[in-house]
């Protein structure tokens, strides 16, 4: 493979130092890492994992009330849910 670009990126020490860690237990440095991870994003067209917040407790709530729709409105949507 020809590596003819530079990634500079900024991190943590503490970070580094533990993924250098396991890097070293995996025997990979951070360099091939990164590389194995930009060509997984290229893979799936995007991150090769799942990113997601946690739901707040509006949506929780919203998911456990039982709304009954169709709504013909946010208006009505929103009622419903102040309910």
């Amino acid at each position: 493979m020809n590596y003819n670009t530079d990634i500079i990126i900024k991190t943590d020490s503490d970070v580094k130092q533990e993924t250098q860690e396991i890097f070293e237990a995996l025997g990979l440095d951070i360099g091939t890492a990164v590389n194995i991870f930009l060509r997984q994003v290229i893979i799936h067209h995007g991150l090769p994992f799942s990113v997601m917040l946690e739901p707040n407790d509006i949506t929780v709530n919203a998911i456990n009330n039982e709304l009954h729709g169709p709504f013909n409105s946010v208006e009505e949507l929103m009622k419903a849910l102040n309910e």
